[in-house]
């Protein structure tokens, strides 16, 4: 596989990160197929066809959640041991089976089990395996990376999304889940086979767009030395158990458990509450559709935002368009209303997911990242299984969201300021030894 990538470097008259990072996004695209703006135009149907309960639907994201967490550092493990490359190849095969599997999976115990599978992917391997490979590609430049990736997931949202709605509509529900496995396999299995290469040292590159095999030219002193970047290159990055020693650390790791306990918590029964406010499946999969659009363009714009502000200023930011957004939903009674509020949610489904991304490769830097986001993301995941079922509890006790949005709004306005205590982490002397004196690592900031 290096042997065509490095034979479409010569040939492309761009870095090949960027290859790098458009294969790895082709797993984020097909990881959204069991997203919850996918599961929420189900949820409907699959209660009218199997007497299913909302809570019981719901249920299957706090499983996938759960098994994930399980699993999670042990794919950060296997990122940084086997690779990004054979660990996304594998997802993309699993995730395509469990999709394709839904479409026979008629009793709770078969449906949580394919669900649950693909959630394990949509949650681990297939974000973790993608911005970590990005993050080795890309320093300067990272933010516009993690968020191209980012990108190819909003994407895949809203053709996930629209596909399960048209499919649901005019044809059935089996087959829209064979056709969103038949779009798994066909996106992404070939460019994470063949294009995804784990670091630019690989291929005598060096991050951004340096080449260290290229010949000084007579006289250029400031030519970079491939032994003195590659130095630099081991060690700029925190190990795991350093970065667990740091306040920043467990801010960042709490945080990403609010941010997603909310936000999956209403991402996961807004689809219904659409529903209940009068809205038809078409409008409903429409207003879910646009949030991903606006989504996309997100990722790309917080990736810039990224390389001009601090990341935590960033990420208080996103919070309180996520309490804002929560709120607003109230308010919703019609197509107009449901467009706005998935306008805002859009933009924080972007920003959380290539905030938190960039900020755990800036902060501790590329060699451990598998691992360190492997272990943070449990946090995450705790957030993602408490959040739906939460509200489903709710709603069926009390009979509307009311109360879920507002308690939502809530905590989620108290942590936008909570967050900007996540300053960057200074590694002790003890830790930087191997440095010579003068140079700043990855994961710190000149003052």
């Amino acid at each position: 596989m290096l042997f065509l990538a490095k034979k479409l470097q010569r040939i492309l008259p761009f870095y090949y990160g960027w290859v790098v990072v458009a294969a790895s996004g082709s797993a984020v695209f097909a990881r959204m197929a069991p997203n919850i703006t996918t599961l929420t135009i189900f949820i409907l149907p699959l209660s009218q066809q199997f007497g299913w309960s909302r809570t019981l639907i719901s249920g299957s994201v706090s499983a996938g959640a759960l098994a994930a967490l399980v699993l999670s550092p042990a794919v950060g493990w296997a990122i940084d041991r086997f690779g990004a490359r054979p660990v996304l190849v594998i997802s993309v095969l699993i995730l395509g089976l469990a999709m394709t599997s839904m479409a026979w999976a008629t009793v709770p115990l078969t449906f949580y089990l394919a669900f649950a599978a693909a959630r394990v992917v949509f949650h681990t391997s297939a974000p973790i395996g993608a911005s970590t490979v990005s993050a080795r590609w890309f320093i300067k430049k990272r933010g516009r990376a993690i968020g191209a990736i980012f990108l190819c997931g909003a994407i895949g949202g809203l053709v996930f999304t629209m596909l399960s709605a048209q499919m649901i509509e005019h044809f059935s529900m089996k087959t829209a889940w064979l056709s969103i496995g038949f779009v798994v396999f066909v996106v992404s299995l070939a460019p994470t086979l063949l294009l995804v290469v784990e670091r630019p040292e690989d291929m005598g590159l060096l991050p951004d767009y340096e080449r260290p095999n290229e010949s000084p030219s007579e006289g250029d002193e400031t030519t970079p030395q491939p032994n003195i970047s590659m130095s630099l290159a081991e060690n700029d990055s925190w190990t795991l158990t350093e970065a667990m020693r740091t306040k920043a650390f467990w801010i960042l790791f709490f945080m990403g458990m609010v941010m997603f306990c909310v936000n999956t918590g209403t991402n996961v029964h807004i689809g219904a509450f659409y529903r209940d406010q009068g809205l038809s499946l078409t409008i409903a999969a429409v207003a879910i559709s646009f949030s991903w659009l606006v989504s996309a363009f997100g990722s790309v714009g917080w990736g810039w935002v990224l390389e001009k502000i601090e990341a935590r200023h960033a990420y208080s930011m996103v919070f309180v368009i996520l309490g804002v957004s929560t709120m607003y939903l109230l308010t919703v009674d019609g197509t107009a209303g449901a467009l706005v509020a998935a306008a805002l949610i859009g933009s924080v489904s972007s920003g959380s997911n290539v905030i938190i991304s960039i900020m755990y490769a800036n902060y501790y830097g590329r060699n451990s990242l598998g691992r360190i986001r492997g272990v943070s993301e449990t946090g995450v995941l705790l957030g993602q299984a408490t959040g739906p079922l939460l509200a489903g509890i709710l709603f069926d006790s009390r009979g509307s969201y009311t109360f879920v949005f507002l308690l939502f709004a809530g905590i989620a306005l108290a942590c936008s300021m909570i967050v900007l205590k996540a300053k960057t982490p200074v590694r002790p002397v003890s830790m930087n030894t191997g440095l010579n004196s003068g140079t700043l690592s990855e994961g710190q900031t000149q003052n």
